[in-house]
């Protein structure tokens, strides 16, 4: 029995030293002047501002290929298009977060309206956030794209006073530092 416990001791040991490394790994795609978070009451104030090496093209192409989130943003359940118009679309989205061992379903729907390829409007019509808003601008600098995205959204669940806009940075660090794993992969 000795044995086993060793075992799971040196599991648990290298788990951490490899969630350590994700994190830093995670950290170095976007550093921590790129994420600015403020909490308000129950509303969630959040500003990312980057430069990744790829042209805007295939920033966009990303950015906007909302069938295939799953397949690259961490924690994305579900990413659908509703419903196309010439400019927009209406997506409904699902993602699971934790609140310590608590798994947390964020759902959303939202209309986006998207003025190629300079930035993508949205705005939430259903789902658990009770209000959101965004702005995403891509910027063609060289040869990368300056993207900037901004969003206010206020949760219609309880987000803990002081973790929760640790983990709201923490989760759109995550998010963010796929999608630029993605554009570069594509480029």
């Amino acid at each position: 029995m000795k044995r086993g416990w060793r075992r799971l001791f040196v599991v648990g040991c290298c788990f951490a030293v490899l969630s350590t490394h994700a994190e830093e790994a995670v950290e170095t795609a976007i550093g921590g002047d790129d994420v600015k978070i403020e909490r308000a009451g129950k509303r969630f104030t959040v500003d990312v501002q980057f430069l990744v090496p790829v042209r805007r093209a295939v920033a966009w192409a990303v950015v906007t290929d909302f069938e295939h989130m799953t397949e690259f943003i961490p924690n994305l359940t579900l990413s659908q298009v509703v419903s196309r118009g010439h400019d927009s679309v209406r997506i409904r989205q699902k993602a699971v977060g934790y609140l310590g061992p608590f798994p947390v379903e964020v759902e959303s729907v939202r209309e986006v309206q998207m003025s190629h390829p300079r930035e993508i409007r949205a705005r939430g019509v259903g789902g658990n956030v009770e209000k959101i808003e965004s702005v995403m601008t891509l910027e063609a600098v060289g040869e990368g794209t300056q993207i900037r995205y901004h969003v206010e959204a206020e949760p219609d669940f309880w987000f803990p006073p002081l973790i929760g806009p640790a983990m709201v940075r923490k989760k759109t660090v995550e998010q963010f530092t796929a999608l630029i794993a993605e554009m570069r992969r594509r480029r």
